[in-house]
Parts: C-alpha cells; sequence; structure tokens
C-alpha cells in the first residue's frame, strides 16, 4: 500500500496512532459482524422484554465482543510493533478476524439447530477424529463452505485497505482509538447487572445470556447477599464432582445363579413413531411377542448420556466422575464374575465417546469397533453378521451378553449404494446449511426413515438367527435407540438431537423380549436407568436395594405415582415433570417451559422435583 510506504519516513508517534486507529476501526467493523451475527439467533419475536433486559443486550453484546476483538486484535499489534510493519499488523489482523468471523458463523449454525455453543466437547470430538465420524458434509457442502470463506476473506481485505485509506485522507479519524475506555466500561456494566440480576433471580436478564457465544458472566450472590441485597435461592441440581464416587453405595447381593443371556440392540437417534409396521416392521412384529414400552425416555439426548443411563442405571450427570475414575457399571461386574461371554460390537467407534473407559472398561479388550475404512452402513451390516456369528458358534451352558450398536440413522442418514426407499420423496443427502425455520422437512425425514428401515432389516436377520439357535428361549433381547431425532416438529428450528428435552429428542422405542413373559404393553412412563436394576433382580440374581447401585426402578415393579426425570445434554440439564420440563443452564439459571417446549411465563421450578433430583445426583457421592 502507497499509504504503509509514507509512514515510513513519518514520526514514529504518528505512525502507532495511526496503527493503533486502524486496528481499532477495523475492530469494531467486526463486533458489528459478530453482533449481527448472534442476534439472527436471539428469539426478538418470542421474547417478553423489559427495560432492563434490552439495556443488558445493548451493554452486553458489544463488551463482549470488543473484549473478543481486543484479544486478537493484540497479536496483531504486537506483531506490527515487533517487525515495524503495518503491513504484518494489517495482514495479521485480517487473517485473525476472517477466522474469528467464520468461527460465529459456524457457531451460529450449530446453535441454530441445536441450542449450544461450540464448546470443549465439540473440539474434543474435532481434534480426536469423531467428528468427521458423526457428521459428513457432501463435497458440494465443502465447496459452498469453502466458497463463503473465500467472499468473507476479500470482503476483510476490502475493509482493511479502505479504512487504511480513510485515516490516511483523513486524519480526525484516528481519535477513534479513544473508543477502548468506553468499551471497558459497557463490558463492566454489564457483568454487574448480570450479577445483580443472577442474584434476584431475574430470568428476564439471566436468559439472554444462553445466545450470547462463549459468555462467562460473574455472580455474586453471597458478595451481594452480605451487603443487604435480596437474593433468590438457588433451584438447581447439583454437579458431580471428580474423585468423590462412592459407587455402588453397598456390595452387591447377589446369591442366585444367573439364569438369562441378554441381547442388546441399540439404534443410532431412534425416535419413538419410528416404530411402525411400514417403518420397521420386523421390530414391530417383535414387539407383539414381547413387553413393549411405549411411554419409554432417554436419561439424555446425546449418545454419550443415552447409553450411559442404559447400561449404569443412573443419570448421565455421573458420566464425567465415571469417566475420570475409568469405573465400570455394576451390571458389567456382575456378568464378568459370573463367567458371561462378551461380545460387544460398534458401528460408530466405542471410543470416542469413551465407552472404552466407562461403559465397556472392564471388557474394552472385548469391544469389535467395525472398520473405519467401510461405508457407515457396511459397518452396521458387519456388526451384526458378526454378532450373528456368535450366536451359532456359542456353546451350550455358558451364558452370553451381547451388543450392537447400529449408526446408519445417524445424520446424514446412511443408505447402501441402490437402496430403494419406500419413504418419498427422499433427500439424496442433507444439505446442513439449509436446514431453517421455514425449510420443509419431509425430504429428510424420509431419508432418516429409510436410514431406520435399513436397519430394522438387519435387526430381523440377528432376530432370525437367535430364534434358530438353542439359546432363543434363554435370552432377553431389548432393541431401543440412544436418543430421539427431531426435524423441526416443534417449529423452533431444532433439528437432529442435542437440542432440547422433548419428547422427539428423547422419547425411544422399548422393546424387551423376556423368556417366560406373556407379550404386555405399559403406558406408564419408564426410563433407560431401569433397565440394569430390572436385569440386575431377574436375570443376574442380585436381591438387594436397587438404590445401592441405580436411580432407576424394576419395570415389572409396581410404578411410581410420580416421577421427574433426569436427563442430561452437551450444556444443560433438565428434569421432566409431566407436562413441564424445568431447564438449567451452565450458570444455573431455571427456566420452565411445557410440554411443546414453550416458555411458561412467571412459572416456578417445583422444590419436590429438585429435592428428588439433588438427591439422586448426590446419592454415590461419599459424604
Amino acid at each position: 500500500m502507497e499509504d504503509v510506504r509514507l509512514m515510513d519516513v513519518a514520526a514514529p508517534s504518528a505512525r502507532k496512532r495511526r496503527a493503533l486507529a486502524w486496528l481499532t476501526g477495523f475492530v469494531l467493523v467486526n463486533v458489528a459482524l459478530a453482533i449481527l451475527i448472534t442476534a439472527t439467533n436471539i428469539p426478538f419475536a418470542q421474547t417478553r422484554w423489559e427495560g432492563r433486559s434490552v439495556l443488558f443486550l445493548l451493554t452486553a453484546l458489544p463488551g463482549h465482543f470488543i473484549f473478543f476483538g481486543a484479544l486478537l486484535g493484540l497479536p496483531a499489534l504486537m506483531l506490527g510493533r515487533m517487525l515495524r510493519s503495518e503491513r504484518w499488523m494489517i495482514a495479521s489482523a485480517v487473517v485473525l478476524q476472517t477466522f474469528w468471523i467464520c468461527l460465529l458463523l459456524s457457531d451460529a449454525k450449530v446453535f441454530a439447530l441445536y441450542r449450544f455453543h461450540l464448546n470443549a466437547m465439540v473440539l474434543n470430538m474435532l481434534f480426536g477424529g469423531a467428528l468427521q465420524d458423526q457428521v459428513t458434509f457432501s463435497p458440494a457442502m465443502w465447496a459452498l463452505i469453502a466458497m463463503a470463506a473465500g467472499l468473507l476473506l476479500a470482503l476483510e481485505v476490502a475493509v482493511a485497505w479502505l479504512w487504511w485509506r480513510a485515516l490516511g485522507q483523513c486524519p480526525g479519524l484516528s481519535r477513534v482509538k479513544h473508543i477502548w475506555w468506553a468499551a471497558g466500561l459497557l463490558l463492566v456494566l454489564s457483568q454487574g447487572m448480570f450479577a445483580y440480576y443472577d442474584a434476584r433471580g431475574d430470568r428476564s436478564v439471566v436468559s439472554q445470556v444462553t445466545y450470547i457465544p462463549w459468555a462467562q458472566p460473574i455472580t455474586l450472590k453471597d458478595a451481594l447477599h452480605r451487603f443487604g441485597v435480596q437474593t433468590a435461592q438457588a433451584s438447581d441440581p447439583p454437579s458431580v464432582g471428580e474423585g468423590v464416587l462412592g459407587y455402588p453405595r453397598q456390595p452387591l447381593q447377589c446369591a442366585r445363579t444367573p439364569s438369562l443371556n441378554v441381547l442388546v440392540v441399540l439404534v443410532e437417534s431412534l425416535r419413538a413413531d419410528a416404530l411402525d409396521p411400514r417403518v420397521m416392521p420386523n421390530t414391530w412384529q417383535y414387539a407383539r411377542q414381547a413387553q413393549q414400552f411405549t411411554n419409554h425416555y432417554s436419561s439424555g439426548n446425546a449418545t454419550r448420556f443415552g447409553l450411559f443411563g442404559l447400561m449404569y442405571g443412573l443419570p448421565g450427570g455421573y458420566w464425567h466422575s465415571m469417566l475420570a475414575e475409568e469405573r465400570g457399571p455394576v451390571l458389567v461386574d456382575r456378568m464378568r464374575q459370573t463367567g458371561y461371554r462378551m461380545h460387544v460390537y460398534g458401528s460408530a467407534p466405542l471410543y470416542s465417546p469413551e465407552f472404552d473407559r466407562t461403559v465397556f472398561e472392564q471388557v474394552r479388550e472385548k469391544i469389535v469397533n467395525a472398520p473405519a475404512d467401510l461405508p457407515r452402513e457396511e459397518r452396521d451390516r458387519y456388526v451384526i453378521d458378526r454378532l450373528r456369528a456368535d450366536i451359532r458358534a456359542h456353546p451350550r451352558g455358558q451364558r452370553f451378553f451381547g451388543f450392537a450398536f447400529l449408526d446408519s440413522p445417524h445424520a446424514p442418514y446412511h443408505l447402501p449404494h441402490g437402496f430403494v426407499s419406500p419413504f418419498q420423496p427422499m433427500a439424496e443427502e442433507v444439505n446442513f446449511l439449509k436446514l431453517g425455520p421455514d425449510h420443509d422437512p419431509t425430504p429428510e425425514h424420509n431419508r432418516y426413515l429409510a436410514a431406520v428401515h435399513y436397519s430394522d432389516g438387519l435387526i430381523g436377520d440377528l432376530l432370525a438367527t437367535l430364534k434358530d439357535s438353542a439359546l432363543a428361549d434363554n435370552t432377553v433381547v431389548l432393541v431401543t435407540g440412544d436418543h430421539g431425532e427431531e426435524f423441526n416438529d416443534l417449529r423452533q428450528n431444532y433439528w437432529g438431537h442435542n437440542g432440547n428435552f422433548s419428547d422427539y429428542q428423547l422419547h425411544t422405542p422399548f422393546v424387551v423380549f423376556w423368556p417366560g413373559k406373556a407379550p404386555q404393553r405399559y403406558d406408564r412412563v419408564s426410563s433407560h436407568e431401569d433397565f440394569v436394576p430390572t436385569l440386575m433382580r431377574h436375570a443376574l440374581g442380585c436381591d438387594g436395594d436397587i438404590a445401592d447401585y441405580s436411580t432407576g426402578y424394576d419395570l415389572f415393579d409396581a410404578a411410581p405415582a410420580s416421577r421427574p426425570l433426569l436427563v442430561e445434554s452437551w450444556s444443560s440439564r433438565g428434569i421432566r415433570d409431566g407436562e413441564r420440563t424445568y431447564l438449567f443452564d451452565n450458570l444455573g439459571a431455571a427456566s420452565v417451559v411445557d410440554h411443546r417446549y414453550r416458555p411458561v411465563p412467571d412459572a416456578k421450578v417445583d422444590p419436590g422435583a429438585v429435592r428428588r433430583s439433588w438427591e439422586m445426583l448426590t446419592r454415590f457421592q461419599k459424604h
């Protein structure tokens, strides 16, 4: 740039002032862009606005993004000073701000679909390789993303050049650098507002933080209470600490010899209404001979929490503690002690999430992950064929535990080449960038149904092999899902899973064939947490108190009159209590929604439901 060359002969102080002014203005342009991106996810039309909540957003959004802009601008400024070159400062600032805006655009899309911001768990999946295995983009989508990134970079370069020229032609614009004082004031004011209204329990202010990516507001309940501010009583259930497990509470009391084999088929993203004679004819027919639980819910809206609850009989809130101590479930303990043969197969890798260090920690050498070079749908065929071979070769007189995790119904819903779907119109691919509040979900939903239909065919092959063996009359069989899958059913732009605790993301089929039991349908509320205590009592010979190792109930025992369900996601926790769900975010703020996930104005969290959830999350902590 010719203006940069002119600066070489200018006074050093003038060069520094112009560089700082340029960087300040460039950051502010990107701050405005960041606010616009974030604002696309704020439901202005559905929010009951108060003057204080508007004031909070007007201070928090610019303060928050100016803070991040300053963090990104500092390395560029230091590089320019060290090399005594405005070119290096400008180039590095353009690259950093482009990356930052790309990150915000990605976060905005993730939040729009799933209602959580990019977080450490996503980064763990990304750098661990699991995210690429879970989310598949077509070449066309990658090309579109690359084009958008290129256009953004070109826009940033143009803004940088124009602003530098403007400063050269109008030196008075350099006074913009003084805005950093106002930015600091905004940041302090917004943090103070949050601390005060958080202490007062004012959701109209506190709830706005949900929409601000990576916000870390301060909380000062105790300090403000000491200064005479009337603070609201906390209503959120506790977190489970690490290194403090007292699990189980008492040694297992298992005097009877185990009598039954166990076979579990877990289908990715299997929502309850997929159990239909047209979608899952094999499983549907099997359910008519089995125990069918029609009002059944997963323990979370993500695979790690759903499978965790199923195999531990505990809320997903214990996941981090069990992982930290690499403590497997008592169910597998009991099976190992009594000589069960273990056949554990995963179409998706069972090391990400870390099921090899939690659920199957004691038998990790028995885990067989399908070859990674196979397409997803062929991995499902691989694990089913391996498990069928195990059943055929199983020796008489020995018990076994079989586990197969089928992954084809995971977005973008995998199908074999040439698969003829009965569900039309069907999307040839799922373009995540097109999903939005006004998008017709029919093609994507039909592709999902086709993937479930394909999985059901594999389940039918497995059940036929079991039926033809000598093991059929002595094997408990479970077919269920890790969680559900949503296609904007609530008309609130929720897609997939991990986004909410509605029926669409938690309600799963739960079909249990139990030898010697007549077919029966149960319409009462049940949970993934109930499978372990039922197995321990009726299949593994354990007569002790269920509460010593689980928070679930015996599926074949009398149901409790009322039952709050504690459910988990990547970024929040919920209590489903009848027609209402109480939501608790990472900041401890609570809100209430109805069964259609609509906010219930002025509703309070039921203290009885919180007490019961508190007890469940502290039962297996050391006291």
